[in-house]
């Protein structure tokens, strides 16, 4: 089944009202720039980078700035991984690393320019052609990439290793 028909299908089955219920997150200000940040499995404490520089920051300081390029790269797998099984390629190892580019925007602030993806794969020899086939689906399906498309360039590298 072609992975726009298995979409169309899915689209059938789910309840997305319930969906954005499990996807929800609520942060509450706990002082400073500081947050805590609840999703369904937990919390995190959210700070902002002006408070705690991005230089030496202690361990258990996080940024919203590092949080989005980490669901891009999780989004990447997720997918990739749901489309392979359908693809059936032999996929022995999979990385992905999102090195985010920010610049100012026209007013001023902050913005991410770009995101710098690297997409790393090991795969079984004579199926590089599939593993790039599999890389482009998953560029056009990461819901995350979807949602920042034409408004954050992504710059995609993909490495293939045949084993």
């Amino acid at each position: 089944m072609a992975i726009k028909a298995w979409c169309v299908k899915m689209s059938e089955e789910i309840d997305f009202e319930s969906v954005g219920e499990l996807l929800a997150a609520r942060s509450e200000w706990i002082g400073d720039g500081r947050t805590r940040t609840k999703i369904n499995i937990g919390e995190i404490e959210v700070d902002n980078p002006l408070s705690v520089p991005p230089i030496n920051p202690p361990p258990s300081v996080t940024w919203p700035e590092q949080l989005f390029p980490a669901a891009l790269a999780a989004c990447f797998i997720t997918t990739m991984t749901s489309i392979n099984e359908k693809m059936k390629l032999n996929l022995k190892s999979l990385a992905v690393t999102v090195k985010p580019i920010l610049n100012f925007d026209k007013d001023g602030g902050f913005k991410f320019e770009r995101m710098d993806i690297t997409i790393e794969m090991t795969v079984s020899k004579g199926e590089r052609k599939k593993a790039e086939r599999l890389a482009d689906l998953t560029h056009k399906y990461c819901l995350i990439s979807k949602a920042i498309k034409g408004n954050v360039e992504e710059v995609i590298k993909t490495e293939i290793k045949e084993v």
